[in-house]
């Protein structure tokens, strides 16, 4: 585990972190998937739960089966659709894209890609330029839950009303995941080091929570890191009451605050 950061959704301070690495920057990987989503619902592109229904082409390669079928952005987000993604930046326009980033203050909001491999639009997100650290997750989380991000009130809204949502005990928790493999030093990818990534917020007896989870596999292990730091992060939640949370052993900051500058490199 590299972080577990878990802070009130409306005031920002902490309830619980662990680990060393919240304010490490990393891929956001199809964690960026939400952003994304706002940018497209507030440029128009995305106009409901499943508008635009976009249909698969073989161009898009997509290596796995269940991303092969007629999207929409609930199915997008729900099974991390990696082709919808692209075509949905593709649409958005390089200037516009690069815009909602900066302006979102994501992370280092660098979409510049792979060097010479001209992939910003396909890639950038995923163990490339962009990076973001789990304190700035959990910052983004509180603006668009606030509806302070700079986008239409209803984009934000209608983000929030599509992701992911799964039962834990009492709680429910919205939130998404993301996986990358680590770069070798010659550039390949290391199929024996994953990160994984779980986002989101959970809401209890009117009390909401934003979190950031995010962990990093030393050793080979079959299907997605982000759904094994998903499962973890639920199974844990599923034990808590409300207010009930253990904090960690290691000093901490009171408040993680809604805007502050980017920490990434």
């Amino acid at each position: 585990m590299v972080c577990t950061l878990i802070v009130d959704a409306e005031s920002g301070a902490v309830r619980l972190q662990e680990g060393g690495g919240c304010d490490t920057p990393t891929s956001p990987a199809s964690t960026f998937k939400v952003p994304l989503a706002v940018m497209g619902y507030d440029a128009g592109i995305l106009t409901g739960p499943d508008e635009p229904a976009w249909p698969y082409k073989a161009e898009y390669d997509a290596n796995r089966a269940d991303w092969r079928v007629t999207t929409t952005p609930t199915t997008w987000l729900r099974d991390s659709v990696l082709w919808y993604s692209r075509v949905l930046v593709a649409q958005m326009g390089a200037e516009r894209f690069g815009k909602y980033v900066a302006d979102f203050d994501y992370g280092n909001a660098d979409i510049s890609g792979d060097p010479g491999k001209n992939n910003s639009l396909l890639r950038s997100w995923i163990n490339s330029s962009l990076l973001i650290t789990p304190e700035e997750q959990v910052r983004f989380v509180r603006r668009m839950l606030a509806g302070e991000l700079p986008a239409t009130a209803e984009a934000q809204a209608a983000v929030v009303a599509i992701m992911p949502s799964f039962k834990a005990g009492k709680w429910t928790v919205s939130g998404k995941t993301g996986t990358y493999y680590e770069r070798n030093a010659d550039g390949t990818f290391n199929s024996r080091r994953q990160t994984g990534w779980f986002v989101g917020w959970a809401e209890r007896d009117g009390e909401r929570l934003a979190f950031a989870y995010l962990i990093r596999e030393n050793k080979k292990i079959s299907g997605p890191a982000g759904m094994r730091a998903r499962d973890a992060l639920l199974a844990r939640f599923a034990k808590w009451g409300k207010g009930e949370f253990a904090w960690a052993q290691q000093p901490r900051p009171a408040v993680v605050p809604v805007i502050g500058p980017p920490q990434n490199g």
